[in-house]
């Protein structure tokens, strides 16, 4: 959701390039909530919603908002044809054995595993008089975490798996800048390569094992559409934590008294982890086509056109959310909607969520946790966090 450089003055109302809307893009969707709920963005072609019933509307009805772009005429590059990218019917075979294949897993050792290796990794990086919380802790925490749930080796991260990754993070906003649709596929492409020799050759346990144990008979072929499926869960599964856990430290940092409260012991990490995951989710839209004439928002929207469901507004929706910019880790869980809504909600979510309590476990051994520099953030309008967190633990 980035606009390209000759449009960055285009729209009055939101800008997603403007620098102080990607390091902070609250206010904004604060005045558009209050000024525009119901927003057509030209540059986006898309309608924008920022109320949280609106969001959650166009997420739960996967049969009027579709994930796939091709009902109303868009073509899909076939590596895009997804689980994610798919609506039931077409897609409920695929999604039934993909949540089969996550719901045999052993979440209580995965949970065991991280805790112990989130506190080995962050033992030694506090030896170092300050380091890079996203390069040397959140990325290599991440990928470990998705290749182990998957049951298959961790890629080397050389300087082509770093090309090809920044490749596919920067085709999320294609919308708006046509010149990152092409390198995004080739990146596509490449991961695509990996998945088929996981799928060939599978661990002896993980999703991956037991996805092709349960393929005879699921109804699902072995096709670009699992494939894509595969790579999309690998991807997600490294980048989406990786920017939540650097937001969610940063946020921690720019609210001492929050910090304090769980070095404390005075505030629990299940209502901490909700309310971080609420407050700086980094999934920040989701585009949806409209099928059928309806009605949200107060507003007419026409088959053929599309809807973004601006769900890092719709989590700082006041109507939902009482005082919902600040960052209050005893807050009761309220149903945030970080994790996506019915037929395409996250699949991973359970391990995300041990993930960010693994890592804020480890962090409260290091109470005297601070900046070591300035925070840089990453030029991405849909998929927001951080490029660099300086950190001292000492």
């Amino acid at each position: 959701m980035t606009a390209s450089p000759d449009r960055e003055q285009a729209d009055p109302l939101f800008n997603p390039l403007d620098p102080a809307v990607l390091a902070d893009p609250y206010p904004v969707y604060r005045r558009m909530r209050e000024t525009r709920p119901v927003y057509w963005h030209a540059d986006i072609g898309s309608w924008l919603m920022t109320r949280y019933a609106d969001c959650t509307a166009i997420l739960r009805d996967a049969e009027v908002f579709s994930t796939d772009f091709r009902k109303i005429g868009i073509p899909t590059p076939p590596t895009l044809l997804s689980l994610q990218t798919l609506d039931p019917p077409d897609q409920t075979p695929l999604r039934h054995l993909a949540l089969d294949a996550v719901r045999a897993q052993d979440l209580d050792a995965l949970r065991d595993e991280l805790d112990a290796f989130a506190v080995k990794l962050l033992d030694e990086l506090a030896e170092r008089e300050s380091f890079d919380f996203i390069q040397d802790f959140a990325d290599v925490f991440t990928l470990r975490t998705v290749t182990r749930f998957l049951g298959v080796e961790a890629p080397v991260t050389d300087e082509a798996f770093a090309r090809f990754n920044d490749d596919l993070d920067h085709s999320m906003d294609a919308q708006l800048d046509p010149d990152a649709e092409e390198p995004g596929l080739r990146a596509r492409a490449h991961f695509n390569d990996l998945v088929r020799g996981w799928l060939a050759a599978p661990g002896p346990e993980g999703v991956l094992a037991d996805v092709v144990k349960l393929l005879p008979g699921s109804g699902v072929a072995v096709d670009d559409v699992l494939v894509n499926s595969v790579r999309a869960f690998f991807h997600a599964g490294f980048e989406v934590p990786s920017r939540f856990l650097g937001n969610a430290v940063a946020a921690l940092l720019a609210a001492p008294d929050a910090w304090e409260s769980l070095v404390r012991g005075e505030v629990g990490p299940d209502t901490a982890v909700e309310e971080l995951i609420r407050f700086v989710g980094p999934v920040q839209a989701l585009a949806r086509a409209v099928t059928a004439d309806t009605e949200i928002g107060g507003q007419q929207l026409r088959a053929g056109q599309v809807v973004t469901a601006l769900i890092g507004a719709g989590n700082r929706d006041p109507e939902q959310f009482p005082d919902p910019d600040t960052l209050r880790l005893d807050r009761k869980p309220g149903a945030h909607l970080a994790f996506g809504r019915g037929a395409h909600s996250c699949l991973g979510l359970n391990v995300a969520r041990i993930e960010a309590h693994a890592t804020l476990g480890a962090l409260l051994r290091h109470p005297r946790l601070r900046l070591a520099g300035e925070p840089v953030v990453r030029p991405n309008g849909t998929l927001r966090g951080l490029a660099r967190l300086p950190l001292t633990l000492g």
